[in-house]
């Protein structure tokens, strides 16, 4: 790319864009790193320069750029229709999308409904959760409860879940309480105890928390295995 190609971009950005979890400040005296395209695990810049794209562009793009199958499904799909609702019709790929995905899932789980990424199907998970004990004629079953630094999304409701005081406490009206256990985690909570006891702390902890609030939760939330934001802790399966 022409130098003043790229400034003119850089321009532009400046002027016109917020930038997620940046902070504007110092990205307005940074040099600006701008993807041009994608090329199977890396992404390269508007220089030519490749980069490891080792968070799947934020988790979205498990199986690398420009993956010939996908791209060919998509092109294939693109020729037929970009999109249509669920609300009231239905299509192929997504009935046929979800057999798949309910002949793959655990025992128990039968259907499936679609959301658009992962805070708004925490958001849906929730309304579902709530309205099902309300059905049931329980109505005291409000509560939820999550992991102690735990990471959902950044919609309001998903924020009460994961709660974190550097980019949330701006938020704290707008967000519901809910009931927080001890992640089963070595190093940051049980300094000291050995693997089996920092889970049987944790272990503890939950029971006796759940045990207390037994009429008025309606769900427990988490990140199974492991807890990203709050440092890559892994838990025992």
């Amino acid at each position: 790319m022409k130098p003043d190609t790229y400034h003119k971009l850089k321009q532009l950005d400046h002027a016109y864009l917020w930038h997620p979890f940046t902070q504007m400040q110092e990205w307005m005296g940074e040099e600006l790193c701008i993807i041009s395209q994608g090329d199977g695990h890396y992404l390269v810049d508007v220089h030519g320069r490749k980069y490891l794209d080792g968070v799947s562009s934020l988790w979205c793009n498990v199986h690398g750029h420009r993956k010939k199958e996908i791209d060919d499904a998509i092109k294939a799909q693109l020729d037929r229709i970009a999109h249509s609702t669920f609300l009231g019709l239905s299509h192929a790929p997504g009935i046929q999308l979800a057999q798949k995905l309910i002949e793959i899932s655990p025992k128990g789980l039968q259907r499936v409904f679609y959301s658009d990424d992962g805070a708004t199907a925490v958001e849906v998970a929730l309304k579902m959760a709530v309205q099902y004990w309300q059905l049931k004629g329980e109505t005291r079953r409000t509560r939820i409860a999550t992991l102690a630094e735990s990471y959902h999304g950044d919609t309001v409701g998903s924020m009460s879940l994961g709660y974190s005081e550097t980019f949330h406490r701006f938020y704290t009206s707008l967000l519901f309480p809910v009931l927080r256990l001890t992640p089963p985690h070595v190093f940051r909570y049980y300094h000291g105890l050995s693997e089996s006891g920092a889970l049987s702390a944790a272990v503890k902890e939950a029971g006796e928390k759940i045990t207390a609030e037994k009429d008025s939760l309606a769900a427990l939330v988490v990140e199974p295995l492991m807890q990203g934001a709050a440092g890559m802790w892994a838990q025992p399966a």
